[in-house]
């Protein structure tokens, strides 16, 4: 049974049930599945069925799941846009995919202007969406049809389209369903262009559960989405390890906050999982909560996962994969696709129901990743992952070592740096750019470029190339340090020789910025600063993205800051005042104003 048609089942047993959550905004699913219905006709109108793809770009909104489930009814497949990315790649990723239209909203749809397909704001299909049928429209479900497209960073210099089937969302759906003990409350956190965010979606909406909707809001603040997880009573939530890091630290600063979760699940995925003391604390201090930690690159949706059980000091600092979820077989081979011995390192290889169609568009690409399965039945196919792992011979778990070429993961997104080093060389002043992942001691990947300047010109200043690569790549590919060098270092074969690339501080002049800290709130904040960006090298002019920093380290920063200063101050206050001493005097401003407000209400 497709995907679509389960959703249609329950919404028949269930109308009344709760299906979506945003604010004060409630959804059942008898009223989500007639508003799909509506939106599916007026898609079917335009051309939309099997084969076709339906670009969706909007926010975090009860409307951007019936465009999602609209695609799906008509047979076609849809490709979810987080609105946050740069327009041109957002415009080039369309162009890409071959998307038949796309529908957005009224205040995104300047962003598209030079997409060169029909953009619809979904407000003003208004009239039109109300003359429409609520009934499902009538249509084609090929068992192997295009269901969803996803785009990951390429190593190619270009992000790649992903093609999922209907198999592979379904495969993954059914077994996450099957081990609910009954409907649950599901957070949707994950971004919507990020394939996670369907276990989270498809999860909820196939098993009778509800799906909570956070904004913006949320994400930036962890002490403000512990308070929406405990008001909604939310069960489940995926959080790629790096954000469950911000979180635990937020439970911690907030023991009465997080006493009213009622969290069953925690579900770790996007990068490699290590336990910190935090989080250990934080799953301690929960009620019999458990944590996965799960597995799965785009091109096979998820495939393994591990269940962390029994007494938590036994549980190791870097839990392993696991095994294959049911319908997925893995393969631990060597360069000529022979099996390692349990215990021997080797190239991860998936196999199964969860391999997905390949590269849009990308034959060559396809035909490289994608390879026949000598190991399974006759025309079957497996996914050349690049992740080195190992079979441990004792319980037949698998661990993850590292991979076989420069990919990371950032805030549980591929980060492919080749494609990183294609926007920086676009820049006139560059002529050419290497960068490099470095990994913090918490477990944390940051991204480092190096960059020679074009002949007879100068590098902008930092600043500057941070907003030009920003206008291509989404926030967590923009490398957080950008360093000039006069050349690169090569290897006796001509290649970079990353290995011999200097330390970033070893060439940012060591005399700039380094002005100390001038009364005692700037002491307290260049000390948070310290610890959170893990440097010792620090002037309160410093600048925050110079530091490497990025939105998680900010969020951590403004925690800490308010628990020191007792000031209620947004994340943006970082970003807008990215130096010890400007967030100083926005602490400044926020504590005179709150002073002045408490005395404004006692007269």
């Amino acid at each position: 049974m497709d995907i679509i048609e389960r959703f249609e089942e329950r919404a028949r047993l269930g109308p009344g049930d709760l299906a979506i959550v945003a604010g004060e905004h409630r959804v059942g699913y008898g009223a989500l599945d007639a508003r799909a219905n509506r939106l599916a006709h007026c898609l079917r109108r335009r051309g939309a069925g099997p084969e076709t793809v339906i670009g969706i770009c909007m926010s975090r909104r009860p409307e951007a799941f019936v465009a999602m489930l609209a695609a799906l009814k008509t047979g076609a497949a849809f490709q979810p846009m987080d609105p946050g990315h740069p327009a041109q790649r957002l415009t080039e990723n369309l162009a890409a995919s071959g998307a038949l239209l796309l529908l957005t909203e009224r205040a995104l749809a300047r962003t598209f202007q030079d997409a060169r397909l029909p953009v619809l704001p979904y407000e003003d299909l208004a009239a039109e969406l109300a003359a429409c049928p609520k009934t499902r429209p009538v249509r084609r479900l090929p068992a192997q049809g295009l269901r969803c497209v996803i785009f990951t960073s390429g190593s190619t210099g270009r992000p790649k389209g992903i093609g999922l089937t209907s198999a592979s969302i379904a495969n993954v759906a059914d077994w996450a369903v099957a081990r609910l003990p009954g409907p649950q409350v599901f957070l949707q956190f994950t971004s919507l262009g990020f394939d996670v965010s369907l276990q989270e979606i498809f999860g909820a909406l196939l098993s009778g559960g509800s799906l909570v909707l956070v904004q913006e809001k949320h994400r930036q603040d962890p002490v403000a989405l512990l308070d929406l997880m405990a008001r909604e009573k939310v069960q489940r939530i995926y959080l790629s390890p790096a954000f469950l890091r911000q979180l635990a630290r937020a439970a911690l600063q907030e023991p009465a906050l997080a006493g009213r979760l009622v969290l069953t699940e925690i579900v770790a995925a996007g990068e490699p999982l290590r336990l910190t003391p935090d989080v250990r604390r934080f799953l301690g201090a929960l009620d019999g909560t458990v944590l996965e930690n799960q597995y799965g690159p785009s091109e096979t949706h998820q495939a393994t996962a591990c269940t962390l059980t029994g007494d938590l000091a036994d549980w190791p600092d870097s839990p392993p994969l696991g095994r294959p979820v049911p319908g997925v077989r893995g393969h631990v081979l060597d360069e000529h696709l022979e099996p390692v011995p349990d215990g021997e390192p080797g190239e991860f290889h998936i196999a199964g129901t969860g391999v997905n169609r390949g590269y849009l568009g990308r034959p060559d690409l396809t035909a490289e990743r994608f390879l026949p399965d000598p190991y399974g039945p006759p025309g079957s196919r497996m996914y050349r992952t690049g992740d080195l792992v190992r079979r441990d011979p004792a319980t037949g778990r698998l661990e993850f070592i590292g991979r076989i070429d420069g990919q990371v993961k950032i805030r549980g997104h591929r980060v492919e740096p080749a494609e990183v080093d294609a926007v920086l060389t676009l820049h006139p002043d560059v002529q050419d750019a290497v960068t490099v992942a470095r990994q913090s001691a918490e477990g944390t990947w940051q991204l480092t470029a190096y960059l020679v300047p074009a002949p007879g010109r100068a590098l902008p200043d930092r600043a500057a190339l941070r907003e030009f690569a920003g206008q291509r790549l989404p926030s967590y590919m923009v490398p957080g340090t950008m360093v000039p060098i006069a050349a690169l270092p090569l290897n006796k074969n001509g290649k970079v020789d990353r290995a011999a690339l200097p330390p970033p501080d070893d060439l940012l002049d060591p005399r700039a910025g380094l002005v100390p800290p001038q009364n005692p709130q700037q002491e307290i904040i260049h000390g948070i600063w310290a610890e959170a960006l893990e440097r010792e090298r620090l002037g309160i002019d410093d600048t925050f993205f110079d530091l490497g920093g990025d939105s998680l380290r900010a969020m951590q920063i403004i925690s800490r800051v308010r628990q020191a200063f007792g000031v209620d101050l947004e994340v943006r206050a970082l970003f807008d005042a990215p130096t010890v001493r400007g967030l100083a005097q926005a602490v400044e401003e926020a504590v005179v104003a709150e002073i002045t407000a408490q005395s404004a209400a006692d007269l």
